[in-house]
């Protein structure tokens, strides 16, 4: 059974463990991480990301003496701004909608690549932010072109304050399902997707550490590829990150493997 939403990191997937996934007793849980997590783990990185905030859902919010615990709603320092400019927004409905849209959207940007309302937008809120008191510090180091910047500065060795947050959510996250995993008498383990070794292997460093730590296996899609004579590229689309029938397949390859290898899981 799969369960999921897009543009959802794991802070956001833990109601569906909680609601769903848990009713089915299951002997392994397999969190799918891809290269954006560590965005859409943090509430205002994955404002900035989608272009509007998405309502309800859970967060992650540092209490005053500096531990972490969930919420549910918009952190109070996410930035007040003006709302997204209706062409956006039409634009936006149509290319989740249209092929032919997208494909317009694609050579409007090459072609013009300044004249785009998301990116003007998107650039207005994080220099509102900057303005707020004690935000000009922590944004220090940064300053963006496009929306890819918050998925490239990821593959960084040195982030910024701001983006740090954005590991200590997603640990907080991870160490909510191991809890979980360890209440429900689950094996919990992580299928790393090919994407985080894409622009490099730090994204997948900095995740593998995390996990490591708390003790969950890491399932390297990647890696496995490598090991089968195939190509990283072909995991995926052209000209999108979502895994093609080739990704799907070493994915659900890759995770029989680690079954075979620890057949405890299936009690033998």
């Amino acid at each position: 059974s799969a369960f999921g939403i897009e543009a959802t990191g794991q802070v956001q997937q833990l109601p569906f463990y909680d609601e769903y996934a848990r009713r089915l007793h299951a002997k392994l849980l397999v969190l799918v991480f891809v290269y954006n997590d560590f965005i859409n783990n943090a509430p205002v990185l994955r404002r900035w990301s989608e272009g509007i905030p998405k309502p309800g859902g859970p967060i992650v919010r540092k209490r005053p003496d500096g531990k972490l615990e969930l919420a549910w709603s918009l952190p109070p320092q996410s930035p007040s701004v003006a709302p997204t400019p209706w062409v956006a927004r039409a634009a936006r409905k149509l290319t989740h909608r249209s092929w032919f849209a997208r494909w317009l959207q694609a050579k409007k940007k090459a072609l013009f690549p300044r004249a785009d309302w998301e990116i003007a937008h998107y650039n207005d809120d994080v220099e509102a932010l900057r303005r707020q008191p004690g935000y000009a510090a922590l944004l220090e180091g940064w300053r963006p072109t496009t929306r890819s910047d918050l998925r490239q500065i990821f593959a960084r060795r040195d982030l910024p304050p701001f983006f740090e947050d954005a590991l200590q959510y997603t640990r907080f996250a991870l160490e909510q399902f191991q809890q979980r995993a360890d209440r429900d008498g689950a094996k919990l383990v992580i299928l790393a997707t090919h994407t985080l070794k894409t622009s490099g292997t730090l994204l997948f460093e900095r995740m593998s550490e995390m996990a490591a730590t708390l003790g969950i296996p890491v399932i390297d899609q990647a890696d496995y590829i490598l090991r089968q004579g195939g190509a990283l590229s072909d995991a995926q689309w052209p000209h999108d990150y979502h895994w093609s029938p080739a990704g799907h397949q070493w994915a659900a390859e890759a995770l029989l493997e680690y079954i075979e290898q620890h057949p405890d899981i299936c009690d033998g």
